[in-house]
């Protein structure tokens, strides 16, 4: 599920991403910059070789028992591991099922081993061979083979369930078979270097459970994409529908029978409103393989693991502070710095400041008039005093970013200065393109229009609103008028793919390894595609499509390094920062783990020291 496609439309349905940043004068109000102390708890940075954070080490002697209470925003419609696309459905599922490979934590590519042991690539990078572990074993006691890793696949693949985001990812895929029990093999009709990111990544299912009646059995991948095969059988149909609402899939608080995974954790109950909760899988299959020295993925210490549903910023902290949660993986700035620097909290509690993945923009539609000059976007850049922003709104914890790719990944070039903050070079080239108040009305205009356009925010989102506040008077000042148009998110969402807006304030979340076809090639421009400021260069055509299909990193790397230089000089959009974010944890647990992946950190590492210290029996 890599291709930025999915990506855009899992960010722009399902989560309010407008950007926490701000300008506030310094003359007109106090800095929120945080004093140095000690308080503001510890800074988890991926920068260099350091591909894992620790901030609290493991026991000596590993622990086993006790219970985690954590807190998320978000309260999944359902847990279909194929269907689901909200990140708290995946909280769950990423605990109960496995997929055949993982993040290397030392490259941060999918190259580790979980349910496969090893993989091969064939010199033509179109055929992708998987060797299973023979020792694995669902969790009702079956064995898992590669019969369970095809129907997987097929399940994904049918047109009939719902997952035509997830399906994107699998286009290059033409054929899928086993050899045995334990071989998996892909062919892909091209060299798409995502290809191994995505049939990595996908949960492996339990055939016997989702298809007891075999209605897959008959089709083969290839039909499965073949329209004329697929509208001639019903099966297909009726298994895509059946699978769609499968009990399986927990529509939220339905009684069902156990899930079925193969994972470090069970699912264990479901409180609609309230909670559900995880409990160890003593049977794992898995616990005692360690990949990097320091740092083994087991199958899990505590017993059980409850996932409480609160949306409420202040309930969050409320429960934090009394003990009705462990765990706040999430914090506002104001609450991190401001409300949790008591000498018992600090006492008790970590605090932790996280980078993300996630880059905050503005976008700005590059076919009005008014931004279809580069030299104008430039400008509009050079208007905008970041760095206030962020010292002012968001304590200066975002770092200043310069393109659409992790910060701290091997696709990001680190060679590009982003533009200063610079009124007076703006105002020049605004007036080389023309821009000029040729009528004396106090507003510039070029062949008889008005340099007049709309700032258009989410009704939700205050920051984006102040923003929008500052950036309209410091236009006006130098003869540039701007609207605010407040939307509700649905409209927000339809004219932004209508590209029916002149400038959006957004937040976009990226995976360690980006393509970035779908928002910045000209070929997804129309048609209601993800590139919606219009950006077109003959060049970043040219590079993006020799990037996607080059198997060399290095080569590759070097295509996309050029791309954000093209990106940097045309400002199709203003970057503004890579957003970090802040959590508290009670002190009594250890091992906990950070990393660049969402959610950040991973249940599997905790530890208390006051715990049974007993191993569950096999």
């Amino acid at each position: 599920m890599k291709k930025s496609l999915l990506i855009q439309f899992v960010i722009l349905l399902s989560l309010v991403v407008l950007a926490n940043i701000v300008r506030v004068d310094s003359e007109s109000a106090e800095s929120n910059e945080p004093e140095n102390r000690e308080d503001n708890g510890i800074n988890v940075d991926f920068d260099g070789d350091r591909k894992v954070f620790c901030t609290s080490s493991d026991l000596e002697s590993p622990r086993f028992g006790g219970v985690l209470t954590l807190a998320i925003s978000g309260e999944p419609e359902h847990l279909n591991p194929i269907t689901s696309t909200s990140s708290s459905a995946r909280r769950f599922n990423e605990n109960i099922y496995e997929s055949l490979l993982g993040y290397d934590y030392r490259t941060w590519r999918r190259e580790r081993p979980i349910l496969a042991k090893r993989f091969e690539i064939s010199p033509d990078h179109k055929t992708f061979t998987f060797y299973l572990h023979e020792n694995i074993f669902w969790q009702d006691g079956k064995p898992l083979t590669a019969e369970d890793v095809l129907f997987s696949l097929k399940a994904i693949l049918n047109p009939f369930v719902d997952a035509v985001g997830r399906r994107s990812s699998y286009s290059s895929v033409s054929e899928a078979w086993t050899e045995g029990p334990y071989k998996f093999l892909v062919r892909t009709s091209d060299t798409y270097f995502l290809n191994l990111e995505s049939l990595g990544e996908f949960f492996v299912l339990p055939k016997h459970i989702w298809d007891p009646d075999g209605l897959m059995d008959p089709f083969t991948v290839s039909d499965l994409i073949n329209p004329g095969i697929v509208n001639r059988n019903p099966d297909i149909r009726s298994f895509g529908e059946s699978f769609n609402k499968h009990p399986q899939g927990r529509p939220a608080g339905m009684d069902a029978d156990p899930m079925i995974g193969s994972g470090p954790w069970k699912f264990k109950h479901w409180i609609t409103g309230e909670y559900a909760s995880l409990t160890r899988n003593d049977k794992y299959w898995n616990a005692d393989i360690t990949y990097v020295p320091g740092f083994s993925e087991k199958g899990g210490y505590l017993d059980e693991v409850i996932i409480r549903f609160i949306s409420d910023w202040t309930a969050k902290l409320t429960s934090l502070k009394s003990g009705d949660i462990d765990f706040a993986p999430r914090l506002r700035p104001i609450q991190y710095f401001e409300q949790t620097r008591s000498p018992y909290f600090l006492e008790h509690f970590q605090k932790v400041i996280y980078v993300t993945t996630a880059y905050g923009y503005l976008g700005w539609n590059n076919d009005r008039p008014f931004f279809s000059d580069k030299r104008v976007r430039q400008a509009m850049t050079m208007l905008i005093d970041r760095e206030s922003y962020n010292r002012y709104i968001s304590y200066n914890i975002n770092i200043p970013t310069v393109g659409p790719f992790y910060l701290y990944g091997e696709q990001y070039n680190h060679d590009i200065e982003p533009l200063p903050y610079d009124p007076e070079r703006a105002v020049e080239l605004i007036e080389e393109t023309g821009w000029i108040d040729h009528d004396d009305d106090g507003i510039r205009d070029k062949d008889g229009v008005p340099f007049r356009f709309d700032f258009s925010v989410s009704s939700g989102s205050k920051n984006s609103r102040k923003l929008a506040l500052m950036l309209k008077e410091d236009l006006r000042r130098i003869g540039i008028e701007m609207g605010i148009r407040s939307l509700e998110w649905a409209v927000y969402v339809e004219n932004l793919r209508d590209h029916q807006f002149d400038v959006v304030n957004l937040l976009s979340v990226l995976d360690l390894q980006s393509d970035p076809y779908h928002t910045w090639h000209s070929d997804n421009i129309g048609n209601r595609g993800s590139n919606y400021s219009g950006f077109r260069n003959a060049e970043a055509d040219s590079v993006i499509d020799l990037a996607r299909y080059e198997t060399d990193p290095d080569k590759r790397n070097a295509l996309l390094f050029r791309l954000q230089e093209i990106l940097h000089e045309e400002q199709p959009y203003t970057f503004m920062h890579s957003i970090r974010n802040m959590a508290a944890y009670d002190k009594r647990f250890q091992g906990v783990k950070w990393v660049p992946v969402s959610p950040n950190y991973k249940i599997w590492s905790w530890q208390l020291a006051d715990g049974t210290g007993l191993a569950p029996a096999p």
